[in-house]
């Protein structure tokens, strides 16, 4: 090929098999898999592409967050709000989440695997995953104002013995 000249696109087959294993890839994240299944790697996979294409640019690649820019530590936090019902649906309705790009699906997959890689410790021993079904209710209804529903989940988590990561987003609200 000479110099300056274009390759040519890849044929047509190679964009329909990579057109069918995405498609099949994110209809693996609408159902449920069973953690043996060899889908279950790729589920996995796939949610955590979706964290850093979709999250980690404020809560970085390994969950740390940026406290001084007020976005909360997800190690050995956030998995304690799903043992509150109001806590679970806060993870789907928090801003970052609810008005992300992701479908339900992939919303759901990607909750789910924050809270297994970044804070098992604190899953109740009865942790139920997010759904799709479950994501798409609660996604719908978009808080007004976080900060305050976050300072109160904070305050009940902590009667419990749970303390959340540091969020000062708002710290000049005392709830």
């Amino acid at each position: 090929m000479r110099r300056g000249m274009r390759r040519p696109a890849r044929g047509w087959r190679w964009r329909c098999a990579a057109a069918l294993l995405l498609c099949a890839t994110r209809a693996a994240a609408a159902g449920s898999v069973a953690p043996g299944d060899p889908a279950a790697a790729q589920l996995r996979q796939d949610a955590r592409a979706d964290y850093v294409l979709q999250c980690a640019g404020c809560h970085r690649v390994d969950g740390r967050g940026s406290s001084r820019h007020g976005i909360p530590d997800f190690r050995n936090s956030v998995g304690a709000f799903v043992r509150l019902p109001a806590g679970r649906e806060y993870l789907i309705r928090v801003p970052g989440a609810a008005q992300s790009q992701l479908s339900n699906a992939e919303l759901a997959a990607v909750l789910n695997w924050v809270l297994e890689a970044f804070s098992p410790a604190q899953l109740p021993a009865d942790f139920r995953p997010y759904a799709e079904e479950e994501v798409a209710a609660a996604r719908q209804r978009r808080y007004e104002d976080v900060v305050p529903v976050r300072h109160a989940l904070a305050k009940a988590l902590s009667e419990q013995g749970f303390n959340l990561a540091d969020y000062s987003y708002g710290s000049d609200r005392k709830p």
